[in-house]
This record gives C-alpha cells, structure tokens and sequence, in this order.
C-alpha cells in the first residue's frame, strides 16, 4: 500500500468523522498541495525517516512543485510535519507499520516569540483534539472568552444568560479544596457565540440538577486547577501542539480579537484586567489605539457592545 492509498483511508475512515469541516478541508489542502506530490508513491512500508526529512527540507526551500513557488513559512513546514505524523500513529495503531518515520525526524519548534500565540490552523488542531477527549464545552469557552482557569471552573449555570447569550464572570468567586466559596460581588460579562452556547446547552443536558457549569463527573464537585492543566496537556498532546499552555489561551483570544475588530476598552473588559495598563503591556503591538484611563471603562458594558464582542468572538469560529 502506497502512502496515497493509506491517506485516502485516513481521510475517509478517521479524518472525515472525527475532524470539523473547516479543518478537515484544510488538512485535504495539505495533503493535495505539499504531502502527496513529495511522498504519495512511497510504499508505506518503505517510508523512513531520513525520506521525511528530505521532502521536509525541499519543501522548505522550494515550496509546492508549481511554476514560480518559494520556500514555506515555519507555521506551514510544522502543519505539514504535524499532520504527517497524525497519519502515520494511526498507520501505526492499524498495524500497517512498525514505527513512525514522521515521528523520528524532529522538526523544529516554533520560536518562544510566536509560541504563545495559536495560529488558525492550530486553534483547528487544538479543538478537535479536544471534541475527542470529550472537553470541548470547557476548552472551547475558555478559547473564545479568554477567561483565567480560575474563572473558567468556578463558573455556575446561573451564570449564564442564554436569551441574551451573555456569561456573568464572578471574579471573586474561587474553587478552594473543591469547593465554590464567594468573597465578594464584582462581576462583569461577557458575550458568548452561538456556538459556544450550544455546547453549553448540550453540557448542562447531561447534568440538569447540578449548579456547577463544569464538575468532575466521579466527585460531582468542581475541577481543581491541576485538573484542567491536565485536561489542557491531554488536548495538546492529542492535537501535537506541546509548546501551548493554558494561558495561550487567553493570549490567543486577545490578540485575535484585537485584530478582528474589537477596541482596547471592549478588551479589558472581557479579558477583566484591573488596570488598563496591563492591557496596554500585553498587546501594544495589537492596539488600534490608546487604551483609556480607569475612569473611562465602565463596570458593565452595553448591550450594544456587548453585540459587538459576540460578533467578534463569533469570527474566532471561522477561520
């Protein structure tokens, strides 16, 4: 069996089931343009490593085999790399092959400046991933809100407002020896897209009589903190974006945000930073323009923004 052959049963047997629509076109575009033309007529038995290294480095320097095309960028070589190995573990686990050659050649790491920060087709990768361990709900709200893990499982169902498709975050409230313990009011919202509200509809179906947005289904009690960081290296893991941490999340959040429309004063809003200068600090690069002085940020924003922010985050879905 040739690796075209095996890629066409990956696609129609994994790929396609497991995979949402956008990536799954977007991993097609990988194979058709960069994986197939360099290695599609290798017999899978006979791939090795020192053969992926080579097709990584011409694809490197000379790109796709067009008339006129240069070199690929480090965010398309570690996508190529990625999604190589992805079907190649499976090739693995069908017992077609012994060890994975894509796996043995170590491509290199996105550099510190740019590892905080997902690009598209990771958010994609990081996603899925976690539609198939099951921790989507969580994940994909902590991804389009920016909220801090500590927010994320203290959040109540009470909080959320499914008519005006908005989450109240209590930001002194806290999970403390798995319980929920409140030490004060201050509060501000956030607009959730539509499809962030449908999983969270989902979620709450299959536990209706617990006031807890997101429990540890042994315990029933909230996650503590060294859970979710848990659950994140398993989505990281599973999605082979190991150099992503829990508060890459946030940062991705913020700065897609920004980009898409979204002014300094909405962003320390929904990010809730106590002063705008740590929000000047974070995304300067990113800022359209000056974030305002404390007294020009109200407690709670409008309705009208906070429309605003539901269409922006919105964006953040459709890459």
């Amino acid at each position: 069996m040739t690796l075209r052959e095996y890629i066409a049963h990956w696609q129609e047997t994994y790929d396609r089931h497991q995979s949402r629509p956008t990536t799954y076109a977007a991993h097609n575009y990988v194979f058709k343009n960069h994986i197939l033309p360099g290695l599609g007529d290798v017999f899978l038995s006979e791939l090795t490593s020192e053969m992926v290294g080579e097709f990584l480095e011409e694809r490197k320097r000379f790109g796709n085999h067009r008339p006129g095309s240069s070199g690929l960028g480090e965010e398309t070589m570690r996508h190529i790399h990625r999604l190589l190995q992805q079907c190649l573990d499976q090739a693995i686990r069908d017992g077609l092959i012994g060890d994975n050659p894509a796996r043995a050649f170590h491509y290199s790491k996105p550099k510190k400046v740019n590892a905080d920060v997902l690009t598209p087709l990771e958010m994609e990768d990081y996603l899925d991933a976690a539609e198939r361990l099951g921790y989507l709900p969580m994940f994909m709200l902590a991804l389009t809100t920016g909220l801090r893990q500590g927010e994320l499982i203290a959040l109540k169902w009470s909080d959320l407002d499914i008519e005006s498709r908005t989450l109240t975050v209590a930001e002194n409230r806290a999970v403390v020896r798995r319980e929920l313990v409140e030490y004060g009011s201050q509060t501000r919202t956030i607009a959730l897209t539509p499809e962030v509200i449908d999983l969270l509809i989902r979620e709450h179906d299959k536990h209706p009589s617990s006031p807890l947005m997101f429990m540890h289904p042994a315990t029933l009690k909230p996650y503590s903190p060294q859970m979710v960081r848990r659950m994140h290296n398993e989505i990281i893991k599973e999605a082979g974006i190991d150099h992503i941490r829990y508060v890459d999340l946030r940062h991705t959040c913020a700065i897609f945000a920004l980009k898409n429309g979204m002014d300094a004063k909405e962003l320390v809003q929904m990010l809730g930073h106590y002063r705008p200068t740590i929000t000047r600090q974070n995304y300067e690069p990113y800022l359209p323009h000056k974030v305002q002085t404390d007294e020009d940020i109200p407690n709670e924003a409008t309705q009208g923004e906070l429309q605003q922010a539901a269409n922006v985050l919105d964006s953040l879905l459709k890459f």
